[in-house]
């Protein structure tokens, strides 16, 4: 981060690469030889993000908000209600700027990943906010790094479409399936009825969510990424996370009820 707080990121480069997710390939020929085959991309995923994802989910605010206890009373649940509120909105700025996206990939090899419904929820969130607070505005209560964040999906949108891939995995990972677990502890802080203000987290009914996860990740490793865009895959989503981690250490700073300390285990 630079010394005016701004956050520097990469650009990405528009090469050859990018050009045939919109123009036809012949076929390359067929080796002698088969080398060794390369990992499947979720797995080179999962192995290249775990510790990045670990440090998200225990990040001081998600710890705070989801899994520590709070002081009771109605001041209790207004604070809360107001962190709650608050991540939804940088939520809601990224999924917009996902959604926005996925334009740029329609009519490629892409889509089979990138078109899922499971991870178009710009809607569950506003639902949520309107909920919460009677309107869905985001726009003035979005914080500095959620934009930025924003931006990169734009760019990588434009640049090099494939790494939409890592977007959509780290979302995944960090909000859908681990959905229900959040959703219940906040069906229970604010004592609702089941499903209410929590729209964004049941998006896929918990029964089916193992079932989603196998889908995903066939659907990730059916992809036909080289070698070098897979490794751009891994990287950018291990941008993602970083980017995460940095709009929830802003959402925790000076924040009422959230302080460094002993946190409850989110596991």
């Amino acid at each position: 981060m630079s010394a005016t707080g701004t956050l520097r990121l990469p650009r990405t480069e528009v090469s050859a690469r990018v050009k045939r997710w919109v123009e036809p390939q012949h076929p390359a020929p067929t080796p002698l030889a088969q080398a060794t085959p390369p990992a499947p991309l979720s797995e080179l995923l999962a192995e290249g993000t775990a510790k990045l994802a670990e440090q998200a989910e225990r990040s001081l605010f998600i710890q705070s908000l989801f899994f520590d206890a709070w002081d009771g009373g109605l001041y209790g649940q207004y604070v809360r209600a107001q962190h709650y509120v608050s991540h939804l909105r940088q939520l809601h700025t990224l999924y917009t700027a996902f959604e926005a996206a996925l334009p740029h990939v329609m009519s490629t090899p892409l889509t089979t990943a990138l078109l899922l419904p499971e991870l178009r929820l710009t809607a569950a969130l506003e639902a949520d906010l309107t909920y919460f607070c009677g309107e869905s505005r985001t726009d003035t209560f979005t914080c500095v790094e959620a934009r930025l964040h924003a931006e990169r999906i734009r760019e990588v949108s434009e640049d090099a479409p494939h790494l939409l891939v890592a977007h959509a995995y780290a979302r995944c990972v960090l909000d859908v399936f681990s959905g229900h677990r959040r959703a219940r502890r906040i069906t229970d802080a604010f004592e609702l009825a089941e499903g209410q203000g929590t729209t964004f987290y049941g998006t896929v009914p918990e029964a089916e969510l193992a079932a989603f996860r196998v889908r995903f990740h066939s659907r990730l490793d059916g992809l036909e990424l080289d070698e070098d865009e897979a490794r751009e895959v891994v990287q950018e989503a291990r941008m993602a996370f970083r980017l995460h981690a940095l709009v929830c250490d802003e959402l925790a700073r000076g924040a009422t009820g959230i302080a460094a300390g002993p946190h409850a285990d989110a596991r």
